[in-house]
Protein backbone atom coordinates (compact mmCIF):
# COMPACT_ATOMS: atom_id res chain seq x y z
CA UNK A 1 0.00 0.00 0.00
CA UNK A 2 1.06 3.32 -0.85
CA UNK A 3 2.00 5.77 1.93
CA UNK A 4 1.19 9.82 1.96
CA UNK A 5 4.33 11.37 3.28
CA UNK A 6 3.09 15.04 4.05
CA UNK A 7 5.16 18.08 3.75
CA UNK A 8 7.50 18.17 6.68
CA UNK A 9 8.42 22.03 6.65
CA UNK A 10 4.81 24.03 7.17
CA UNK A 11 3.30 26.96 4.96
CA UNK A 12 2.15 29.98 6.45
CA UNK A 13 -0.31 32.09 4.58
CA UNK A 14 -1.49 35.41 5.18
CA UNK A 15 -4.63 36.91 3.68
CA UNK A 16 -6.04 39.91 3.98
CA UNK A 17 -9.06 41.85 3.08
CA UNK A 18 -9.58 45.34 2.62
CA UNK A 19 -12.83 46.91 2.67
CA UNK A 20 -14.21 49.80 -0.11
CA UNK A 21 -11.97 52.85 0.50
CA UNK A 22 -8.56 50.93 1.93
CA UNK A 23 -10.64 50.90 5.13
CA UNK A 24 -9.23 47.33 6.98
CA UNK A 25 -12.20 44.80 7.71
CA UNK A 26 -12.66 43.68 11.83
CA UNK A 27 -11.37 40.25 10.51
CA UNK A 28 -8.58 41.30 8.52
CA UNK A 29 -6.95 43.09 11.50
CA UNK A 30 -7.77 40.34 13.98
CA UNK A 31 -4.50 38.10 13.84
CA UNK A 32 -5.00 34.31 13.90
CA UNK A 33 -3.01 32.66 16.68
CA UNK A 34 -0.55 29.90 15.37
CA UNK A 35 -0.65 26.81 15.84
CA UNK A 36 1.24 25.47 18.69
CA UNK A 37 4.18 22.89 18.57
CA UNK A 38 3.34 19.71 19.37
CA UNK A 39 4.87 17.99 22.81
CA UNK A 40 7.93 16.35 23.37
CA UNK A 41 7.45 13.16 24.64
CA UNK A 42 8.08 12.40 28.25
CA UNK A 43 12.18 12.12 28.95
CA UNK A 44 13.10 14.20 25.85
CA UNK A 45 14.93 17.23 25.52
CA UNK A 46 15.72 19.10 22.47
CA UNK A 47 17.85 22.03 20.94
CA UNK A 48 17.74 23.63 17.44
CA UNK A 49 15.09 20.64 15.70
CA UNK A 50 12.02 20.28 14.87
CA UNK A 51 10.00 17.27 16.76
CA UNK A 52 7.87 15.90 13.57
CA UNK A 53 5.39 13.59 15.83
CA UNK A 54 3.64 11.98 12.51
CA UNK A 55 6.74 11.30 10.09
CA UNK A 56 5.99 8.08 8.08
CA UNK A 57 8.78 6.26 8.47
CA UNK A 58 9.29 2.27 9.28
CA UNK A 59 10.33 1.17 12.96
CA UNK A 60 13.99 -1.24 12.88
CA UNK A 61 13.10 -4.63 11.77
CA UNK A 62 16.29 -6.81 12.69
CA UNK A 63 16.64 -9.50 10.42
CA UNK A 64 20.18 -11.83 10.45
CA UNK A 65 21.25 -14.88 9.74
CA UNK A 66 25.00 -15.97 10.66
CA UNK A 67 27.13 -17.07 8.31
CA UNK A 68 30.81 -18.48 8.94
CA UNK A 69 34.18 -16.61 9.51
CA UNK A 70 32.16 -14.15 11.96
CA UNK A 71 30.61 -12.64 8.64
CA UNK A 72 26.29 -12.00 9.13
CA UNK A 73 24.48 -11.47 6.24
CA UNK A 74 21.31 -9.54 7.08
CA UNK A 75 18.05 -8.13 4.60
CA UNK A 76 18.38 -5.09 6.24
CA UNK A 77 21.42 -4.21 8.58
CA UNK A 78 25.43 -3.38 7.25
CA UNK A 79 28.03 -2.92 9.82
CA UNK A 80 29.62 -4.26 13.00
CA UNK A 81 28.16 -5.93 16.08
CA UNK A 82 29.69 -6.95 19.04
CA UNK A 83 27.99 -9.59 21.31
CA UNK A 84 28.08 -10.06 24.98
CA UNK A 85 30.04 -13.19 26.56
CA UNK A 86 27.71 -15.06 28.93
CA UNK A 87 27.24 -13.30 31.60
CA UNK A 88 28.00 -10.28 30.69
CA UNK A 89 25.88 -6.81 29.42
CA UNK A 90 26.79 -3.81 27.25
CA UNK A 91 26.23 -0.03 29.20
CA UNK A 92 27.22 2.05 25.71
CA UNK A 93 27.96 1.99 22.42
CA UNK A 94 28.97 4.97 20.71
CA UNK A 95 29.94 6.45 17.32
CA UNK A 96 30.64 9.62 15.14
CA UNK A 97 29.64 9.76 11.76
CA UNK A 98 28.65 12.59 9.07
CA UNK A 99 24.91 12.85 7.78
CA UNK A 100 25.69 11.39 3.83
CA UNK A 101 23.91 12.96 0.75
CA UNK A 102 20.92 10.60 -0.39
CA UNK A 103 20.85 10.23 -4.28
CA UNK A 104 17.11 10.41 -5.01
CA UNK A 105 17.50 9.75 -8.76
CA UNK A 106 19.33 6.42 -8.22
CA UNK A 107 16.55 5.44 -5.26
CA UNK A 108 14.01 3.51 -6.97
CA UNK A 109 10.72 3.91 -4.20
CA UNK A 110 8.99 0.34 -3.45
CA UNK A 111 5.78 -0.13 -2.71
CA UNK A 112 5.70 1.67 0.87
CA UNK A 113 6.13 4.68 -0.94
CA UNK A 114 9.66 5.77 -0.37
CA UNK A 115 13.03 4.44 -0.12
CA UNK A 116 15.42 5.23 2.99
CA UNK A 117 18.93 5.04 4.39
CA UNK A 118 19.36 4.78 8.20
CA UNK A 119 23.18 5.40 10.13
CA UNK A 120 23.03 4.38 14.00
CA UNK A 121 24.20 2.98 17.08
CA UNK A 122 22.19 0.97 19.39
CA UNK A 123 21.83 -1.67 22.17
CA UNK A 124 20.61 -5.29 21.76
CA UNK A 125 18.86 -6.81 18.54
CA UNK A 126 21.23 -9.08 16.96
CA UNK A 127 19.98 -11.63 19.25
CA UNK A 128 17.78 -10.06 21.11
CA UNK A 129 13.79 -8.86 20.81
CA UNK A 130 14.49 -5.13 21.18
CA UNK A 131 16.97 -2.39 20.33
CA UNK A 132 17.35 0.89 22.05
CA UNK A 133 18.97 3.00 19.43
CA UNK A 134 19.58 6.70 17.85
CA UNK A 135 21.09 7.96 14.67
CA UNK A 136 20.26 9.99 11.08
CA UNK A 137 18.22 9.20 8.38
CA UNK A 138 17.21 10.39 5.25
CA UNK A 139 14.35 9.29 2.79
CA UNK A 140 13.41 9.73 -0.92
CA UNK A 141 10.23 9.89 -1.74
CA UNK A 142 7.60 11.02 -5.29
CA UNK A 143 8.40 14.44 -4.36
CA UNK A 144 12.51 13.34 -5.82
CA UNK A 145 13.68 15.26 -3.08
CA UNK A 146 15.28 13.75 0.49
CA UNK A 147 14.37 14.57 3.54
CA UNK A 148 16.90 14.03 6.75
CA UNK A 149 15.74 13.46 10.25
CA UNK A 150 17.38 12.50 13.56
CA UNK A 151 15.79 9.85 15.47
CA UNK A 152 15.53 7.71 18.45
CA UNK A 153 13.55 4.35 18.97
CA UNK A 154 12.78 1.71 21.23
CA UNK A 155 12.06 -0.88 19.25
CA UNK A 156 9.21 -2.70 18.93
CA UNK A 157 7.99 1.00 20.14
CA UNK A 158 7.90 3.32 16.88
CA UNK A 159 10.74 5.44 16.32
CA UNK A 160 10.56 9.30 17.54
CA UNK A 161 12.03 11.77 14.26
CA UNK A 162 13.28 15.32 14.58
CA UNK A 163 14.12 17.58 11.54
CA UNK A 164 16.64 19.83 11.04
CA UNK A 165 19.57 18.36 10.18
CA UNK A 166 21.23 18.27 6.60
CA UNK A 167 23.87 16.58 4.77
CA UNK A 168 27.21 16.49 5.42
CA UNK A 169 26.28 17.60 9.17
CA UNK A 170 29.04 15.93 11.48
CA UNK A 171 26.80 13.91 14.00
CA UNK A 172 27.39 12.24 17.64
CA UNK A 173 25.47 9.05 18.82
CA UNK A 174 25.53 7.50 21.88
CA UNK A 175 23.27 5.43 24.18
CA UNK A 176 24.17 4.54 27.11
CA UNK A 177 21.98 2.08 29.84
CA UNK A 178 21.91 3.41 33.71
CA UNK A 179 21.75 -0.18 35.64
CA UNK A 180 20.91 1.94 38.58
CA UNK A 181 17.56 3.32 37.07
CA UNK A 182 16.99 0.53 35.02
CA UNK A 183 17.08 3.43 32.06
CA UNK A 184 18.88 3.72 28.64
CA UNK A 185 20.09 7.67 27.80
CA UNK A 186 20.08 8.38 24.05
CA UNK A 187 22.05 11.31 22.45
CA UNK A 188 21.96 12.76 19.15
CA UNK A 189 24.25 15.55 18.40
CA UNK A 190 24.85 18.15 15.00
CA UNK A 191 27.99 18.68 16.05
CA UNK A 192 27.94 20.95 13.20
CA UNK A 193 25.09 23.02 14.33
CA UNK A 194 24.83 22.36 18.04
CA UNK A 195 21.71 20.88 17.78
CA UNK A 196 21.15 17.74 19.87
CA UNK A 197 18.05 15.77 20.91
CA UNK A 198 18.24 13.84 24.26
CA UNK A 199 16.11 11.07 25.39
CA UNK A 200 15.58 8.66 29.06
CA UNK A 201 13.53 5.59 28.64
CA UNK A 202 13.05 2.81 30.37
CA UNK A 203 12.55 -0.49 28.37
CA UNK A 204 8.94 -1.12 26.31
CA UNK A 205 6.71 -2.32 28.77
CA UNK A 206 6.43 -6.31 28.24
CA UNK A 207 9.86 -6.50 26.47
CA UNK A 208 12.80 -7.74 28.37
CA UNK A 209 15.89 -5.69 27.39
CA UNK A 210 18.82 -7.94 27.85
CA UNK A 211 22.03 -5.59 26.71
CA UNK A 212 23.78 -8.78 24.96
CA UNK A 213 24.66 -6.94 22.33
CA UNK A 214 26.01 -3.36 20.73
CA UNK A 215 25.92 -2.43 17.04
CA UNK A 216 26.67 0.53 14.38
CA UNK A 217 24.96 0.06 11.96
CA UNK A 218 23.42 1.01 8.04
CA UNK A 219 19.69 0.23 7.90
CA UNK A 220 16.94 -0.25 5.07
CA UNK A 221 14.63 -0.24 7.83
CA UNK A 222 10.77 -1.61 8.14
CA UNK A 223 11.86 -5.31 6.78
CA UNK A 224 13.32 -3.97 4.00
CA UNK A 225 12.70 -4.87 0.61
CA UNK A 226 10.52 -7.62 1.15
CA UNK A 227 8.02 -5.27 2.95
CA UNK A 228 8.70 -2.51 0.14
CA UNK A 229 10.91 -0.43 1.06
CA UNK A 230 14.15 -0.08 -0.85
CA UNK A 231 17.72 1.28 0.42
CA UNK A 232 18.55 5.03 -0.41
CA UNK A 233 21.57 5.64 -2.15
CA UNK A 234 23.84 6.92 0.53
CA UNK A 235 27.05 6.26 -1.63
CA UNK A 236 29.37 6.00 1.44
CA UNK A 237 29.32 6.72 5.03
CA UNK A 238 32.53 6.88 7.47
CA UNK A 239 31.92 5.50 10.90
CA UNK A 240 34.77 7.06 13.98
CA UNK A 241 35.35 6.74 17.15
CA UNK A 242 32.94 3.80 17.43
CA UNK A 243 33.36 2.88 21.53
CA UNK A 244 31.39 0.19 23.69
CA UNK A 245 31.90 -0.25 27.36
CA UNK A 246 29.94 -3.47 29.60
CA UNK A 247 28.82 -3.42 32.91
CA UNK A 248 32.20 -5.27 33.85
CA UNK A 249 33.98 -1.84 33.52
CA UNK A 250 35.71 -2.85 29.89
CA UNK A 251 35.80 0.00 27.78
CA UNK A 252 36.98 -1.24 24.30
CA UNK A 253 35.82 -1.08 20.65
CA UNK A 254 34.34 -3.16 18.00
CA UNK A 255 37.24 -5.54 17.66
CA UNK A 256 36.08 -9.04 19.98
CA UNK A 257 37.85 -8.49 23.32
CA UNK A 258 37.63 -10.75 26.35
CA UNK A 259 34.12 -10.01 27.35
CA UNK A 260 32.73 -10.25 23.69
CA UNK A 261 32.65 -11.26 20.00
CA UNK A 262 32.46 -9.26 17.25
CA UNK A 263 31.10 -9.62 13.71
CA UNK A 264 30.85 -7.83 10.59
CA UNK A 265 27.59 -7.74 8.57
CA UNK A 266 26.65 -7.42 4.66
CA UNK A 267 22.92 -6.22 3.84
CA UNK A 268 22.20 -8.62 1.37
CA UNK A 269 18.79 -8.92 -0.18
CA UNK A 270 17.06 -12.44 -0.13
CA UNK A 271 17.17 -12.78 -3.66
CA UNK A 272 21.15 -12.60 -3.14
CA UNK A 273 21.54 -8.97 -4.09
CA UNK A 274 24.44 -7.42 -2.07
CA UNK A 275 23.13 -3.93 -1.04
CA UNK A 276 25.72 -2.62 1.54
CA UNK A 277 28.90 -3.82 2.75
CA UNK A 278 30.92 -2.48 5.33
CA UNK A 279 34.86 -2.20 5.01
CA UNK A 280 37.90 -3.62 7.53
CA UNK A 281 38.22 -1.94 10.86
CA UNK A 282 40.61 0.58 11.32
CA UNK A 283 42.01 -0.11 14.70
CA UNK A 284 38.75 -1.20 15.56
CA UNK A 285 37.69 1.93 16.04
CA UNK A 286 36.77 3.39 12.24
CA UNK A 287 35.10 2.03 9.55
CA UNK A 288 32.75 2.94 6.33
CA UNK A 289 29.97 1.03 4.85
CA UNK A 290 29.73 1.72 1.29
CA UNK A 291 26.08 1.41 -0.64
CA UNK A 292 25.54 -1.05 -3.37
CA UNK A 293 22.22 -2.08 -4.55
CA UNK A 294 18.57 -0.30 -3.78
CA UNK A 295 17.21 -4.21 -3.86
Amino acid sequence: MKVRFPLLVGTIVAAACLAAGGAVTASAATPTAPASAPSLPAGVTEHGLQYVPNIPIPPTHPQGITKPSNTVYSANWAGYAVVANAGEQFDMVGANFNVPSVNCAKSPIGSYGASFASHWVGIDGYSSATVEQTGASAYCDTTGTPTYYVWYEMYPLNPVAFTGVSPGDAISATVTYNSTANTYHMNVTDITTGAAVTSTQSCPKGSTCLNSSAEVITEDPGGAVASGVNLADFAMVNFTATRVTDLAGLSGTLSASTDWTSSNMIMEDTSGTVMATPSGLYGGRSFNTTWNSAT
